[in-house]
C-alpha cells in the first residue's frame, strides 16, 4: 500500500539495506575483520597469532618506553575507539540514553523511531570526550541544551556542554572528571618586543590541553570569580607576556588597587599610575580619560582613523581590581567613576585604552558598565545566576557550570570564556603566577634585577 501524498512512501527502507548503509557509514567494521580473515586465509591461525601478538607486544613496548608520543598520540586513539564502541556511544546504549532522556522522534509516516546518530567520537583525554552528534529531521540544537543535565546524569559524567556543529550536527562535549588536576605554570618572561603578539597573549590552557589565548588589544575585559577564584592570575599572566612591551613604553598599565595588597607590588614600574583609596582612585580614571582624550585629539588633527601601538600611541591598559567596590559600594564615586569607564569602553579602542575589571558580584547594579565589556571569563562563582550574567544568557544552559566548581585552592584559576568563533563556553584554567612572579616582572621593567636586558 502506497502513499501518493508528495510520492512517499510510508514503509522505511529494508533491515539489510540499512545494515548496508551502516557498513558504508563505518569502513573499519568490515576492514579489520576481513584483514584478520586474509591473514588466516595466507598465513594460517598461528602466523596470524604471532603478527597480532607481535602488534600488541610492540604497543606494549611503545607504552612503557616512550609515555609521552603514546599518550599524545596512540592513547587518544584506542580511548576514543573503545568509548565509541564499548562504551555508551554506540547500539542499543546509545538509543536507550537518547530515549530516556527524550531526544528521539517517531517517524511521522511509517512510525519508526529516530535516533540522533554519532558520527564521531574524540578522546582529547581521559577527562574529555567530544562527540559529534547527527540531529534527526525536525530537531534543533536546542533540544539537546534543554536535555544536557539529564545526558550528563545519564552517562555519570560531571558535565556535558552542547554547541552546534555542522548544519544539522551537535557537538557533545563530555567531562568525565576534572581535566585540569595540576597547576598551569606561568611561562618565562619574553625576552624582547618582537617575541610579544599583541593579538594572542598566552594566557593558560583549555579543557581540551590546548593553549588558551586572548588578545590584549581591541578589547575590554571583565573576570568575574569569588573570593579565592584565582581572578588576579587573569592580568598578571598578561603583565608577564607583555613585559618587554611595557619596558618600551608601548604598553602603560594603570591600576586602581581598592584592597591595597593585591597589585602595590608594582608601584615601582607605574610611574604614578597606581591608586588605592576610591578618592585617588577616581583621580587616576580621570586623568586615564584625559590622556585618552589627548591620543583623540592627535588623531583627528592628523586625520587618523586608526594607528598602530607605538610610543606616541601606547596601548593604555587600566586594571580595576574590585571593580564593585568603586561603582556600587561607595555612592559618592560611583555615578563619576560609572560615567568616565562607560566613555572609556565606549571609545578607547582606536585610541587602543583597555580595560580590564575584575569583580565577585556581576550583577547590573554592581557593574552597570558590564553589557559595555565584550569579553569576559567566569571562575568559581556563589550563584547558577552569575555564569550568565558573564558569559551571556544561555550559558550555563550549555555548559557553564562555574558555580558548581569546588571551593578549594586546588581549584584556583579554573573556569569559563566563551569561545568567539562558536560563542560555546570553554572551561579553561589561567597559568600560574607565584608569588615572586610580579618582584620578577618589575624586575625586568625597571632593569634592578639581574636578568639580563635584551
Amino acid at each position: 500500500m502506497f502513499s501518493h501524498a508528495h510520492g512517499k512512501s510510508r514503509r522505511s527502507p529494508g533491515a539489510e539495506f540499512r545494515a548496508v548503509a551502516w557498513l558504508v557509514r563505518h569502513p573499519g567494521s568490515v576492514a579489520a575483520p576481513a584483514a584478520v580473515a586474509a591473514s588466516i586465509t595466507e598465513l594460517g591461525l598461528t602466523g596470524t597469532g604471532s603478527v597480532l601478538g607481535g602488534a600488541a607486544l610492540g604497543v606494549g613496548a611503545w607504552y612503557r618506553a616512550h609515555p609521552d608520543t603514546f599518550d599524545t598520540v596512540a592513547a587518544p586513539v584506542l580511548r576514543a575507539w573503545r568509548r565509541r564502541w564499548a562504551g555508551a556511544y554506540t547500539g542499543r546504549r546509545w538509543a536507550d540514553l537518547m530515549a530516556a532522556c527524550e531526544l528521539t522522534r517517531v517517524h511521522h509516516r511509517t512510525g519508526r523511531t529516530l535516533v540522533p546518530r554519532v558520527v564521531r567520537v574524540r578522546s582529547w583525554s581521559p577527562s574529555i570526550d567530544t562527540v559529534r552528534v547527527k540531529l534527526v529531521p525536525g530537531q534543533s540544537p536546542r533540544a539537546f541544551i534543554a536535555e544536557a543535565e539529564e545526558i550528563a546524569s545519564t552517562l555519570k559524567a560531571e558535565r556535558v556542554a552542547v554547541e552546534r556543529g555542522k548544519p544539522g550536527e551537535v557537538v557533545l562535549i563530555v567531562q568525565r572528571d576534572e581535566p585540569f588536576t595540576y597547576l598551569v605554570p606561568a611561562p618565562e618572561l619574553p625576552a624582547d618586543v618582537a617575541d610579544v603578539d599583541l593579538t594572542s597573549l598566552y594566557m593558560g590552557e583549555d579543557e581540551f590541553g590546548r593553549e588558551f589565548r586572548e588578545p590584549l588589544i581591541g578589547s575590554h575585559y571583565l573576570r568575574a570569580g569569588a573570593t579565592g577564584s584565582g581572578k588576579n592570575s587573569l592580568p598578571a599572566i598578561k603583565l608577564r607576556e607583555v613585559a618587554p612591551l611595557i619596558r618600551a613604553g608601548l604598553v602603560r598599565p594603570w591600576v586602581c588597587d581598592p584592597k591595597m595588597l593585591e597589585w602595590i607590588a608594582l608601584k615601582p614600574m607605574l610611574d604614578g599610575r597606581y591608586a588605592a583609596t576610591p578618592e585617588d582612585c577616581a583621580e587616576l580614571v580621570d586623568a586615564y580619560v584625559a590622556n585618552m582624550e589627548r591620543k583623540q585629539k592627535r588623531m583627528q588633527r592628523a586625520g587618523l582613523r586608526s594607528v598602530p601601538v607605538s610610543e606616541d600611541y601606547p596601548l593604555d591598559w587600566l586594571i580595576c581590581d574590585e571593580i564593585g567596590s568603586l561603582l556600587a559600594y561607595r555612592s559618592d564615586y560611583a555615578n563619576h567613576l560609572t560615567g568616565q569607564l562607560s566613555l572609556i569602553t565606549s571609545l578607547g579602542r582606536s585610541t587602543h585604552d583597555v580595560v580590564e575589571a575584575l569583580v565577585q558580584e556581576p550583577s547590573k547594579d554592581v557593574v552597570p558598565i558590564r553589557d559595555l565589556i565584550p569579553r569576559r571569563l567566569c571562575l568559581r562563582v556563589t550563584s547558577e545566576r552569575h555564569p550568565d550574567m558573564v558569559l551571556g544568557d544561555g550559558a550555563r544552559e550549555k555548559g557553564a557550570i562555574a558555580d558548581e566548581i569546588p571551593d578549594s585552592e586546588d581549584t584556583a584559576g579554573i573556569g569559563f570564556s566563551v569561545s568567539p568563533r562558536t560563542r560555546a563556553p570553554r572551561r579553561i584554567r589561567a597559568a600560574f603566577t607565584p608569588d615572586g612572579g610580579l618582584t620578577e616582572l618589575v624586575e625586568f621593567v625597571t632593569g634592578r634585577g639581574l636578568r639580563a636586558v635584551s
